[in-house]
């Protein structure tokens, strides 16, 4: 089981590295979640936070943030 944390939107800025899983599911709106991690490998990360919060979700994508200092 991989450790994150889900980090809302507006709480992001408190972070200095965090990641985003978007869902682009072939639309007009993707939709991302926000999470905070110590894990390396980001994809196995983003892969459990897709299976259980979007499970139906066919094309996402990870992103890696950090602020610049």
């Amino acid at each position: 089981m991989a450790n994150y944390q889900l980090v809302e939107k507006h709480a992001i800025e408190h972070h200095n590295e965090y990641f985003e899983v978007r869902i682009n599911n072939n639309d007009s709106h993707p939709f991302s979640y926000f999470f905070t991690t110590n894990e390396e490998n980001l994809e196995v990360v983003a892969e459990e936070i897709v299976k259980e919060h979007a499970s139906n979700a066919k094309d996402w994508t990870v992103i890696p943030h950090r602020k610049d200092s």
